[in-house]
């Protein structure tokens, strides 16, 4: 797992065949194969290419766990495998808008996840899929309406008892502990926007997995707020910046814009830097959005602050259209409000 997390792909692989010799029909190994997939893919795991991959490991996890206790669904590892394998599936249908997909695999995972709920005091690591349950069972119809009346027969869920249960799992669980420390991170970013609380948690995963871009970005993201850009590593937005994968270098240039607008004070680079991320995005789709819309929002705060109305109110209605935060939706329209 933590050469997975590390980004170090062909250590996992060689990890993976020796488990495989092992345990040559256990669902542990498909879901390790995909887990590889995805986190060398993240979060652009949607590309037919990549998804056929990573959704073939996840069929072969569910067909093993099945195979493990003959489709009862009572043993515990079947239950835990097919369980994640379904959600993961349900996941990265919905961010490919593939809501009834979604939703189908949500259903077949339903009956497992109220299994997980009665064996978490004995697994620990159905803490963090009993605490994923709780708290978007609630907050995804919430954020997405679009699921809100698909949703009526899955039992409700508790925010509050639901990030309790993540945060045991960072602590107790064994396979599931840093899936736990991403999740919570998302959690306060995206759906909470309390991004200090996150920084805990993106400072202890950069330094135990320094290879991986993704929760570099996630650092930098908790970091946007107020005075705390203050403590962004420039070798982070630089190692972003040179990444060969377009997602990274958008948001490198987006956290370089804001880097210079806020630390350095020069908004000619910081101009530059945010027009070059929004440029870098343009091929990328589904996926980016936040810093496309970061970017705008930086654009629309300088250029308001130079007294460009024109320019200003552009970027600040671009940033609040592909927008998917209420922090920036909020952001962009107090400044629109100041300047109309």
């Amino acid at each position: 797992m933590d050469y997975i997390y590390n980004v170090q792909t062909d250590s996992a692989n060689v990890l993976i065949a020796k488990i495989e010799k092992r345990l040559p029909e256990h669902p542990s190994v498909p879901m390790l194969k995909g887990l590889n997939v995805l986190w060398t893919n993240i979060p652009v795991v949607t590309v037919d290419s990549v998804f056929n991959d990573f959704s073939g490991h996840l069929r072969e996890t569910i067909r093993l766990a099945n195979k493990m206790d003959g489709g009862r669904q009572e043993h515990p590892e079947a239950i835990f495998f097919e369980m994640s394998a379904r959600g993961l599936l349900a996941e990265y249908y919905a961010d490919d808008g593939h809501y009834m997909k979604a939703l189908s695999e949500a259903g077949k995972a339903y009956d497992l996840v109220k299994s997980g709920f009665k064996l978490s005091e004995e697994v620990p690591d159905f803490l963090m899929t009993t605490g994923v349950y709780n708290y978007f069972r609630e907050k995804y119809p919430e954020k997405y309406p679009v699921y809100k009346p698909l949703l009526w027969f899955f039992k409700s869920g508790d925010i509050e008892l639901g990030i309790q249960q993540i945060e045991q799992a960072t602590q107790k669980a064994v396979l599931t502990s840093v899936e736990a420390y991403v999740y919570l991170a998302y959690i306060y970013l995206r759906y909470e926007y309390q991004p200090q609380k996150a920084q805990k948690y993106m400072w202890y995963l950069v330094k135990r997995y320094p290879n991986n871009l993704y929760m570099k970005s996630k650092l930098l993201e908790s970091l946007n707020s107020g005075d705390d850009f203050k403590k962004a590593p420039y070798s982070m937005i630089k190692e972003l910046i040179k990444s060969p994968r377009p997602y990274y270098t958008m948001a490198g240039k987006a956290f370089d814009g804001l880097y210079h607008e806020k630390v350095k004070n020069d908004q000619e680079k910081a101009i530059s830097a945010y027009r070059n991320g929004i440029a870098s995005g343009t091929e990328i789709t589904g996926h980016g959005t936040y810093y496309r819309s970061m970017s705008y929002l930086g654009l629309g705060r300088i250029y308001a602050s130079q007294g460009l109305k024109d320019k200003a109110i552009y970027n600040l209605e671009k940033a609040i259209e592909v927008s998917e935060s209420e922090a920036i939706d909020k952001e962009a329209q107090q400044i629109l409000d100041s300047i109309r």
